[in-house]
Parts: structure tokens; sequence; C-alpha cells
């Protein structure tokens, strides 16, 4: 009896660590085990939707995970910037927008295009607030004389059905083999709460947060808990004041502007409060004022927090080792 009872604990046992074992598995985005391999680049940083220069392109960033791309926002000249870092358009699996701001979305339909244009043929899902989904239909219509041409003339496919959206809220986002995503609202007037958002990407054995555009906030702060990457977007005051005298509309336009963003001194601070390891500025407002280097921006950010700083550019690729 005694050595029936042995072996039926040794089976529970057995049976106990294949379980675990199993679940381990399911989750490899958060193991620090056989790694994938993971790519961050910064695509466009500039924030804002004016044009003036090709040297700093509105705000998107790609989070590569073996060969599969993960589009994080899509401001103009996203597609172009992804050519250009040898990223190919068809490899795209997701996008994750944080609002819908024109300097964040405005390419979102050139990359579907251009996407299906070079040979994208597997399911995209996007995600994003309120209108996503209303905008990519739109996106569609847009299209569709040259979408039905070629369907019929060239043999493509249909890329309408390959297309899905997803309206998000807070808490868990999306979930495959490669990551886990996750998103909390910011506040980033003059949008209604929860109409904008930051989001969270573990993906093998880090945390990465990206702040989307926002002010001060202690949620994002707590989301941002312990991350490894925290990418902020960061406002100057006298810049945008600068900016604003340039080109007219003077106090009005320089308040509105601060107001939607937030400043380097509370990146800090919720970096900080968040004990990130690292912060990575992108989404730079002012992005073209020659007064400001990199070493402004950076040491505006340090007077709040302590830790690594990285003043980004377009093109930057950020080590995740």
């Amino acid at each position: 009896m005694k050595l029936s009872s042995n072996l039926n604990a040794l089976r529970k046992s057995l049976l106990a660590t294949a379980v675990g074992l199993s679940l381990c598995a399911s989750t490899a985005w958060g193991a620090e085990g056989d790694q994938p391999n993971v790519r961050l680049l910064l695509l466009g940083t500039k924030g804002g939707p004016s044009l003036l220069q090709t040297k700093s392109l509105p705000q998107s960033t790609v989070l590569m995970v073996n060969n599969d791309a993960y589009l994080l926002d899509a401001g103009y000249g996203a597609s172009l910037r992804l050519v250009e870092a040898g990223i190919p358009l068809r490899n795209i699996k997701g996008i994750f927008i944080t609002h819908l701001h024109s300097d964040h979305v405005l390419d979102y339909p050139s990359v579907l295009m251009n996407g299906w244009a070079s040979g994208l043929k597997n399911p995209v899902k996007v995600f994003g607030p309120q209108g996503i989904q209303e905008m990519t239909e739109h996106a569609w219509k847009t299209f569709q004389v040259d979408i039905d041409l070629r369907i019929a003339d060239e043999g493509k496919p249909d890329p309408r059905p390959l297309v899905t959206t997803q309206t998000i809220e807070e808490g868990l986002v999306y979930q495959d083999q490669n990551l886990k995503v996750s998103a909390v609202a910011v506040p980033h007037p003059p949008f209604d709460k929860g109409q904008a958002f930051a989001f969270k990407f573990e993906v093998g054995g880090k945390n990465i947060v990206l702040s989307g555009d926002t002010n001060y906030s202690a949620d994002l702060a707590r989301f941002a808990k312990d991350a490894d990457v925290f990418i902020s977007e960061v406002v100057h005051v006298e810049g945008v004041q600068r900016l604003a005298d340039r080109i007219g509309n003077g106090s009005k336009l320089a308040e509105a502007i601060i107001s939607h963003h937030v400043t380097a001194e509370d990146v800090g601070r919720m970096a900080t409060d968040a004990k990130v390891k690292q912060v990575v500025l992108s989404h730079f407002v002012p992005a073209d004022d020659p007064t400001l280097t990199a070493e402004h921006w950076r040491s505006a950010v340090a007077k709040t927090y302590a830790g690594e700083i990285v003043v980004g550019h377009d093109g930057m690729e950020i080590p995740l080792q």
C-alpha cells in the first residue's frame, strides 16, 4: 500500500510539472528562455502634423518579432521609413494606433495599400480607439476603384478581408505567440477620456511602453512600472512659444499645443515614479527648432529622472539586450 501511495504521489508530481511546463510554453512572450529576435526601431519622431522638412517625419515606431512587423502609430512617412529600414511592408502583422490625430494616422491608408501592392497576403489586425473601424472603411472606399481593377486585371487577392479592426479599451488588447499587448487611457486634450491610449508590449522577456500623446499621468506611471523601455513624447515649452511666434496665432496656439503634451520634467517624473530602466524620447514638439539639441532634451528630463535617457531620431534602433 505504501509503494502504491508513493507511485500515485510521483504521478501527481510529474503531472503538475508537465502542466507547469505547458503553461510556460504558452506564454513565451514573457519567458526568459528560448527568446525570439526582437527589434525596436523609431521610424518617425516628429510631433505635430506640419511637414516642413524630411529629416524628421511624424510619429511611427515598429516592433519586429522575428519576421513579423507590428507598427505603432502610422504618421506620414511610415511606409517609406519601413522600406528604408529594410522591413517588407508585406510582413506587417499588427497595427496599434494610440489616437486619431493626423500626425499618428495619416499614413495608415498608405500602409494598407502599399503593403497590399508589395505582396501582402497574410491577415493584419488593427487596434485603435473609437473611429478606427470607420477610418478603415473609408480608406477602402477611397481606393475602391483601384482595388477592384487590380483584382480583376492583375489577379491580386482582395485586401479588405485580410484587415480586421478592433476598437480598444483599457486592459488586455491582443496576445499571440509573439507578444502580449495592453492599453491604458491617457489624458490628451482636446480628446475625451478613452480616446487616447498608451500601450505596453511584453515580448522576449522585455516590457516596452509607448506613451502616445499625453499629459502627466499617474495612471501611466503605474502602467509603466518597471518597464525596460519607456518611449515618451515630449514638449519644450519655450520652443513651442518660439514656434507659435514664427507661424502666427501667438499665445493661443502655444497654450493649446503645450496643454496637449507632456513636458520633459514630467516625463522624468513619470519615469521615476515607474522606476523604468530607460527613457526613449520621441514625438518631439517642436521637432525643427535648431536651438534644441539632443543635450537640451536630455538635460531637461534628467532634472527629474536619474536613469538612462535616449534622445531618439528617425531610423534609430533601440537595443533591447
